[in-house]
């Protein structure tokens, strides 16, 4: 099949998964978005579509590699960034997630949900961070802190503590 053939047949394919994806059946848009690709696999936009259709499914790890992949494809691609940020955020993974919030914010600053994803995102990073701080300060108390020296009584106390305290 020729390159155009796969392209044009790569396009109806995409058309039914879209229809499919408005019906909100999201498995069989999955399916058809992946035979589009396989006539097509360097269509940015194809990946992305199917990303959100993963994103539907709450399969967060196919739908970051999707969007990971049509950024590959496209670093322009700014649903891209959207569609990434949304898997990273679902997965836990903040940092990412807030990286490409900004870049969708800096491209586009008057998208309201994009602004609203990104400020959700950044109060998450420094809550995870203040309690990260918090943690580790009490982590750090030493042993020694806890030794009251004052009230041993014996050498062979001190002894049994500092065998402790270095082994």
């Amino acid at each position: 099949m020729a390159e155009e053939e796969r392209n044009a047949s790569a396009e109806k394919l995409k058309e039914k998964a879209n229809n499919y994806f408005k019906d909100k059946d999201y498995e069989n848009a999955i399916k058809y978005y992946t035979d589009a690709l396989e006539l097509n696999p360097s269509n940015a936009i194809y990946y992305s579509n199917r990303s959100l259709a993963y994103l539907r499914t709450e399969c967060y790890g196919y739908a970051l590699g999707d969007a990971t992949r049509a950024l590959e494809l496209d670093k322009n691609y700014i649903k891209g960034y959207y569609r990434r940020a949304t898997s990273n955020m679902a997965l836990g993974k903040f940092k990412a997630a807030l990286k490409d919030y900004e870049t969708v914010v800096r491209v586009r600053p008057s998208d309201k949900d994009a602004k609203m994803k990104y400020q959700e995102c950044n109060k998450i990073v420094k809550q995870k961070a203040f309690e990260r701080a918090i943690a580790s300060d009490e982590l750090k108390r030493s042993v020694v802190d806890s030794l009251d020296i004052e009230n041993m009584s014996k050498l062979g106390d001190i002894l049994v503590i500092c065998s402790y305290v270095f082994l």
